[in-house]
């Protein structure tokens, strides 16, 4: 019969009395609860009042524009995060525009007259801006009145001024990512009258985006899960991936996933994907939006943190990412487009007829092995997310099961157990590789319940646990998952009898 072990009671205690310590067995416990920590990097303005360096829990959307300034960057992602998710926690930080930054900047051009009073409907950055022309009024006058509505939204990330029917549009922050600003003409909900055209220069000119690394380094021992931020240039993508990977390591175990967009073409989109080849980063974009990148990106993670937190394993393909308005028809990519994409790491979206903008697949940027080896093993989201839930599970299984165990080899004496059922007890204070093995099919009957994983005969079969021969003091396991599988294709062949 084993040894009783308490944690409380002296094993030589001698003075008459009854003694119970009361402690929890965590052999039949659940799925520990995963603590999902979302971050925003947002790009603030010198109103907002958040210094860089801080870091703030934020609720309330309108939090983020006392932080980080009304019409600010920041404060649109934080806006565009809550939209789509409304319940999980939410810490910002905020970076300055670099101090040689050069602000992006557009152009709308009216000529022509106009007939008769008339409203001219416009989008700027997505947001509706309109202004009534009167019947005869002149080109100068039409741009004055543009720039005066939009100067009298304060929530627009552009401020505007006019020049002879010309209507200069300028972010309000410094860097390349102020080109990704729409500007058109609101023609779905309002055609031009007869007369009169408005030529658009789209926004261009913008250079200088911040650095992310600072952002990066002063979280580099906190845990998140999901980091949003809206810069796509080459540089701080190479750094935020950098970063995602390092986090992941085994030593590290601070798994978290990043989300980047971009507006582009095809071609510029392609670029983008191009520029990292990370399973631990989500590169999004859409070609000519009414809604900036920054928005896409911000709604893409506070939808995917949401869902991915109540089941890691399933596809998110037909989710809504309300806030966010589609291309045109005509500027919408076409299937074979899209599945061209996703080969170079850029996720994808489908537009419905109303202006609705859904998942189609959430991929990573990763596509070739270390060799250069076409590899589609973190293609898409749900495999580092699955991963990093039952890497947590288990750790901290492990963890609460077996907090002071001794480890012998099964063999030993020790190890027996003497419960009738069979079934392995750490009770006595001893771990041996074939009970970490029960615990790990334990724990694999729960994935498996939860349809995370798939074949967990084959998983328990597969997976080893033996003693490192030359330290005693050291468990060594390779345990394999086989993750399960998502319905994104149904190929057919639909026949007729003749």
């Amino acid at each position: 019969m084993e040894p009783m072990i308490f944690d409380e009671i002296p094993y030589d205690w001698l003075e008459p009395g009854t003694y119970i310590e009361v402690k929890p067995n965590y052999r039949t416990m659940g799925i520990l609860p995963y603590p999902v920590r979302n971050l925003i990097a947002g790009q603030k303005l010198a109103a907002g009042t958040l210094a860089p360096g801080q870091f703030v829990e934020v609720v309330r959307p309108e939090q983020a524009i006392a932080l980080f300034g009304q019409g600010s960057i920041g404060a649109e992602q934080v806006i565009a995060f809550r939209k789509a998710n409304k319940t999980q926690p939410l810490f910002v930080t905020a970076v300055v525009d670099d101090p040689g930054a050069v602000k992006a900047s557009g152009t709308l051009t009216f000529t022509g007259a106009v007939a008769a009073a008339v409203v001219l409907r416009f989008k700027i950055a997505g947001k509706a801006v309109r202004i009534t022309a009167q019947a005869g009024a002149t080109v100068a006058t039409m741009a004055t009145a543009l720039k005066d509505a939009i100067n009298a939204d304060p929530s627009l990330v552009v401020t505007a001024a006019s020049n002879a029917g010309v209507v200069t549009v300028t972010a309000r922050n410094g860097g390349e990512v102020g080109n990704d600003i729409d500007l058109r003409v609101d023609t779905k909900a309002q055609p031009l009258p007869s007369g009169l055209a408005v030529a658009i220069a789209p926004m261009a000119g913008g250079a200088g985006n911040p650095n992310l690394q600072p952002v990066l380094d002063a979280i580099a021992n906190t845990w998140y899960t999901a980091v949003q931020h809206p810069w796509s240039d080459a540089t701080n993508m190479g750094v935020f991936a950098a970063w995602l990977a390092e986090r992941y390591k085994a030593m590290s175990k601070l798994d978290v996933h990043g989300y980047v967009a971009k507006r582009g073409s095809f071609a510029a989109l392609g670029a983008f994907g191009d520029l990292t080849n990370s399973p631990f980063l989500t590169a999004a974009g859409l070609n000519k939006p009414p809604t900036s990148s920054w928005i896409l990106s911000a709604t893409l993670m506070g939808l995917c943190s949401f869902h991915l937190a109540n089941d890691p394993a399933r596809q998110l393909r037909s989710l809504v990412l309300p806030g966010v308005e589609a291309p045109d028809p005509v500027d919408q990519f076409v299937e074979v487009e899209q599945d061209l994409l996703l080969r170079k790491g850029i996720s994808t979206f489908d537009c419905l007829a109303d202006g609705t903008v859904t998942v189609s697949r959430v991929a990573t940027t990763y596509k070739v092995s270390n060799l250069g080896v076409p590899d589609r093993a973190w293609l898409d989201i749900m495999v580092p997310a699955t991963m990093s839930r039952i890497r947590y599970d288990w750790a901290g299984y492990v963890t609460l099961l077996y907090p002071r165990s001794k480890l012998v080899d099964d063999d030993n004496g020790a190890a027996f157990t003497s419960r009738s059922d069979g079934d392995e007890d750490p009770g006595n204070g001893v771990v041996t590789p074939r009970r970490m093995h029960g615990s790990w099919a334990a724990r694999c009957r729960l994935y498996n319940d939860r349809a995370w994983i798939e074949d967990i005969a084959r998983t328990v079969k597969e997976s080893v646990f033996q003693r490192n021969v030359d330290d005693k003091n050291r468990l060594e396991s390779r345990q394999q998952v086989r993750i399960v599988g998502n319905l994104m294709t149904l190929a057919g062949s639909l026949e007729f009898q003749v």
